[in-house]
């Protein structure tokens, strides 16, 4: 079956020693289903770094551990994290794809982005250095924004802190085609992929 990923040594929450529910090996982060604590995984030690934010249920097409398809091809959302930006809020979404890859899912008003981590040369390496309008070969720099991350769900590849900053730069190229760089305290990534429509998103049962 799709997505049956063994952990070889299941691991206890520290804090009230409920058996994480562990679904990716290579997760550095997960949020203890029993007592909502934020445990850091770390080869075979656990570490408790605090409680997490309880999210709001909020109505969506996706769910922790519900499968869905998309343009042929399978993804496992294993977790979520939550940014607020004032006005409102967008939600980064951990998905597995069928050969252990790692993806991302950005969801933000009605809008959906599916990426995956790439290395890209850009001649613009702060922040601050990516301005509106400029371009890159044949992107268009379209948008800048920041959030701070309000809480998280389920497990992740990499450690987050509730009130981490988290900065984003946008360039598109066409209709669909995505360039995304995300600043964080203590690094730069680089993400390429698309837009994509939610009605082409078929949810599965396993």
């Amino acid at each position: 079956m799709l997505f049956r990923e063994t952990v070889e040594k299941p691991k206890n929450c520290p804090q009230c020693g409920y058996l994480l529910a562990q679904h990716f090996k290579y997760s550095k982060l997960i949020k203890c289903q029993a007592c909502g604590s934020s445990i850091f995984l770390e080869d075979d030690a656990v570490t408790l770094i605090g409680e997490s934010s309880v999210l709001s249920s909020e109505p969506s097409l996706i769910q922790l551990h519900t499968p869905f398809m998309y343009g042929g091809k399978h993804y496992l959302p294993l977790g979520k994290i939550r940014y607020s930006y004032g006005r409102g809020f967008w939600e980064e979404w951990f998905l597995q794809g069928e050969q252990n890859q790692e993806f991302w899912l950005s969801i933000d008003e009605g809008d959906f982005v599916l990426e995956e981590k790439s290395i890209i040369n850009l001649p613009f390496t702060t922040f601050r250095e990516f301005k509106l309008g400029k371009k890159y070969n044949n992107y268009l720099i379209t948008e800048k924004g920041e959030g701070t991350c309000v809480g998280f769900e389920g497990e992740l590849p990499e450690r987050i802190n509730i009130g981490d900053k988290h900065q984003y730069v946008h360039l598109s190229k066409g209709y669909n085609s995505l360039i995304t760089v995300e600043f964080t305290n203590t690094k730069k990534e680089t993400f390429k992929g698309e837009w994509i429509d939610p009605l082409e998103i078929k949810v599965l049962t396993q």
